[in-house]
């Protein structure tokens, strides 16, 4: 099997030769190529061999095309970004929304590809990543969720206050950055690729669930929704980091086809919850463990998992973000416990 056919074995519920590894490298990527992070994000060309280098090196079963997941959005709407040199990834640097005393969506522009940002520049990685090793590989090109931009153009501290003070108000700012986030996921979607819609903005516990159902739940259903409608392409989902476990249902609400379960979740609420659903679970082992090559803890955090989801046909092996400084030789040792806890 290659991993495009574990994946939609995964999604059907149905067993594989084996246990996918699913990994998500973006900077580190950079590193494969002795480039910094900055120069790989602002080159369609670098980023793509990014991908590429990651996916030779690593054989993972599902390929993500991007480096500053959260900053191509958010930087296309007016934010600035930091340069990304050294290990650092480019982050945001400003908030055009942040100075404002009251929450104004009225000062924004839509952006559209071209110069001045990078909205042309990732489906552009994406749609190289695919012709090269789309037919044996899912490919996924990555994107700021609609929560996690508005995050960034008012300020986090803001954007709960307005919740409070002006709703209506947050909701017209998340519509719009949720139409021209659903036409960027469409333009990905047309090169073959799948859509990742990043949110650990709204990650629990910086936001409660309540604000997860009101004000980041619907918009990213509204994407996942229309384009698994529309497109052929391997299911979007929405990732995020921490305990996933309140969320399932609203996970579910979504359509997404792959939720980043944190070792501590509850695997039993959860693989009950997502059991016949088309949703695949990934297990998430913390990345700078692996990075400093705490191979006690990894393989305590493996067994852990690995009981949680025995029988579960929809469970891949999976980590938070690579980082840079990782050791190529301690993801291939990860790789390795990992297969050693194979069905």
């Amino acid at each position: 099997m290659n991993g495009r056919e574990r994946l939609e074995c995964a999604l059907r519920g149905a067993p594989a030769d084996r246990t996918p590894f699913v990994p998500s490298i973006y900077e580190h990527g950079a590193t494969l190529l002795g480039r910094c992070p900055g120069e790989v994000s602002r080159d369609a060309e670098l980023m793509a061999r990014a991908a590429l280098e990651s996916y030779r090196r690593y054989g993972h079963d599902l390929v993500t095309v991007g480096i500053d997941i959260y900053n191509i959005e958010a930087e296309a709407w007016g934010c600035a970004l930091s340069a990304g040199e050294g290990t650092s990834v480019p982050g945001v640097v400003s908030h055009p929304l942040g100075e404002d005393p009251h929450l104004d969506p009225g000062r924004l522009r839509e952006p559209v590809p071209g110069a001045g940002n990078r909205l042309a520049l990732l489906v552009g990685a994406a749609g190289r990543v695919v012709a090269e090793v789309g037919e044996a590989v899912w490919v996924y090109g990555c994107l700021g969720g609609p929560f996690s931009q508005a995050v960034e153009l008012r300020g986090f501290d803001n954007l709960i206050m307005d919740m409070l003070t002006a709703p209506g108000l947050v909701h017209r700012l998340l519509e719009m950055l949720a139409a021209a986030t659903l036409e960027q996921a469409r333009r990905v979607s047309a090169t073959g690729a799948g859509v990742y819609l990043y949110e650990s903005w709204a990650t629990l516990p910086l936001i409660t669930v309540d604000i997860f159902r009101e004000y980041v739940a619907p918009y990213n259903r509204g994407i996942v929704k229309t384009i698994k409608k529309q497109y052929p392409t391997p299911p979007p989902s929405v990732i995020m980091g921490g305990n996933v476990t309140l969320l399932g249902d609203l996970f579910l609400d979504m359509g997404v086809s792959l939720v980043a379960v944190d070792y501590l979740a509850d695997f039993a609420l959860l693989r009950e919850k997502f059991d016949g659903t088309g949703t695949i679970v990934r297990g998430c082992v913390d990345p700078k463990m692996i990075e400093r090559g705490d191979w006690d803890g990894i393989e305590g955090m493996l067994d852990h998992l690995a009981g949680k989801s025995r029988g579960m046909h929809n469970f891949v092996w999976g980590c938070g973000c690579v980082s840079s400084a990782t050791p190529v030789e301690h993801l291939l040792q990860f790789k390795s416990l990992c297969a050693d806890r194979a069905r």
